[in-house]
């Protein structure tokens, strides 16, 4: 037994620090910590630290219930054990300086008293999501230095969250999700690729500093403030461009009336377009649909967002055709091969009830696969046949390895259980990123569609491809000519919600943070955002 094991064993302490050379030389005849530790469950802190040997820790390490406070910095970490996640009093964890790529979906899932969390340094490409119920006290979020593109859906209900720094990564796009988190009082984005910074942080009340240097922005007069640690001259300039945008561009409007008022009705002269957004809670057939996200799928594929889209023009010549192009590009672009992100669209009036995003074992999972014909196969065996498609042409092309929508093939190859989307009769009509079922095939009498995006990356893409779809929607002419004579086309988006397996609400799409995207569209667009309607 390690000396400072045994001392803090027979006197009962409750703090144990393993960290620098003298650890190393122990490793270094015997690759091993003392496996006494791991009994210790009276220790409320433990670092082991600065200790190039330590690749991997024990399971066992999820037998110390009363941590408190567990630093692993400095070290070799290239993975996590899986009972960490059972740690519930872990307050404060620093992982910083270490080698890990990837972290398991639910780690964070039952770190109910978490409140700071450093993860710098490290070779992360994604982050697995925080729960609005269990990481309340979360307050403190170090991830710079990593290799991240997106983040997870922060939920807003984190009411505690005052600080994050993301430096030195590889976002391009700001990542939306910040931009509901009222808590938070300073942002830390330096060295990234960001272009744009939202105008919409300044709505962020309590937020007294942000910090977003070595950026390329387009905007140089944003710039030139950053450069020069100017940041209420930073907010102010933000505030007064998110001003600007709401006079000129969008206009949010609350109201049941049919009679709009008339500083409405001047700004109705000026737009071509409109979507209106009804709350979840409509009367009757109008209601939105809810979605439960089960815990086996959050190892699979975790992210999932929907939106019904009601008033949708199909039947006119060509515009089913249009809409299903649509898709093709978007999985081709931003969902990069469909290796990023997955759309699925459904006729809503085939879909049962509410729905249930799960993972099961593909022998048990049964469809009839969209455009392949009236018989109904295991998802194991579509799954089949596609890679002996997918190897058929690679072979013929003469390549090394699969190219194209192929890709997206190798993100189930080691896969135990698979994604699927069911409705309330448990009818699958969704097997991400293989293909949407039969049963919910859209038609040109298709009028109220379902939206879905998934994702095993992140949250962020799934808004950002979600966006894009509806937006892009409106640029080809999907919605119906209005009675307005000054509104040319109307969508009716209807507000979805996900949930988890005990009902808490995981995200709401659309929210009042979603659709602001009126300076990137080619067609001006007026939005509403419509109240119950009695």
């Amino acid at each position: 037994m390690w000396p400072e094991v045994e001392q803090a064993a027979s006197k009962h302490r409750y703090e144990l620090v393993l960290s620098g050379d003298k650890i190393t030389k122990r490793l270094e005849v015997k690759n091993e910590l003392d496996p006494t530790i791991w009994t210790l469950i009276q220790l409320n802190f433990l670092e082991i630290s600065q200790c190039p040997l330590v690749e991997t820790l024990s399971e066992d390490i999820g037998k110390l219930i009363n941590l408190s406070t567990l630093t692993l910095t400095s070290n070799k970490l290239y993975k996590l054990p899986e009972q960490m996640k059972n740690l519930e009093n872990m307050r404060h964890l620093n992982l910083s300086n270490n080698q890990l790529k990837a972290i398991n979906q639910d780690f964070f899932l039952q770190l109910n008293h978490l409140e700071t969390l450093n993860l710098s340094n490290n070779l992360l490409e994604s982050l697995p999501p925080f729960s609005s119920e269990n990481n309340k006290k979360l307050a403190i979020i170090n991830l710079s230095h990593n290799k991240l593109e997106m983040l997870p859906d922060f939920p807003e209900q984190l009411e505690n969250l005052s600080q994050i720094d993301l430096s030195s990564n590889q976002f391009k796009d700001f990542p939306k999700t910040l931009l509901q988190i009222n808590s938070l009082k300073i942002l830390i984005i330096d060295s990234n690729q960001l272009t744009e910074i939202p105008s919409q942080l300044s709505q962020l009340n309590r937020l007294k500093e942000i910090r977003f240097k070595s950026n390329p922005l387009k905007d140089n007069r944003l710039k030139k403030l950053m450069e020069q640690d100017k940041f209420k001259a930073v907010l102010e300039y933000l505030a007064k461009q998110w001003n600007e945008q709401q006079k000129s561009i969008t206009t949010t409007t609350t109201t049941t009336s049919k009679s709009l008022p008339a500083k409405q009705q001047e700004l109705n002269e000026e737009y071509q377009n409109k979507i209106e957004i009804l709350h979840y809670d409509q009367p009757g057939d109008l209601k939105g649909r809810q979605i439960t996200i089960l815990p086996r799928v959050l190892n699979v594929r975790p992210h999932i967002l929907c939106c019904i889209v009601r008033n949708i023009d199909l039947e006119t010549p060509g515009n089913l055709k249009k809409f299903l192009n649509l898709q093709n590009e978007l999985h081709d672009e931003i969902c990069q091969k469909r290796t990023l992100a997955t759309i699925g669209t459904h006729d809503l009036s085939l879909i049962s009830g509410n729905l249930i995003y799960d993972a099961r074992d593909p022998d048990e999972i049964g469809l009839v696969p969209l455009g392949k014909g009236p018989k109904l196969v295991s998802a194991r065996d579509f799954y089949d046949q596609l890679c002996r498609e997918a190897e058929h042409e690679r072979k013929l092309k003469k390549r090394n390895q699969l190219s194209g929508l192929n890709k997206y093939l190798t993100l189930l190859e080691d896969q135990h259980d698979f994604p699927c989307l069911s409705d309330q009769d448990r009818y699958v009509i969704s097997l991400p990123p293989l293909t949407n079922a039969e049963r919910s095939k859209l038609s040109p009498s298709s009028e109220s569609i379902l939206i879905e995006i998934t994702s095993n990356h992140s949250m962020d893409i799934c808004r950002r491809v979600m966006d894009l779809i509806l937006q892009k929607m409106i640029e080809i002419k999907l919605g119906k000519t209005s009675k307005d004579l000054n509104i040319r086309q109307t969508l009716i988006l209807q507000q979805t919600k996900v949930v988890d397996d005990k009902g808490q609400l995981k995200t709401t799409f659309p929210s009042r943070t979603d659709l602001h995207w009126n300076e990137n569209s080619n067609l001006p667009i007026l939005i509403e955002r419509l109240t119950i309607e009695k």
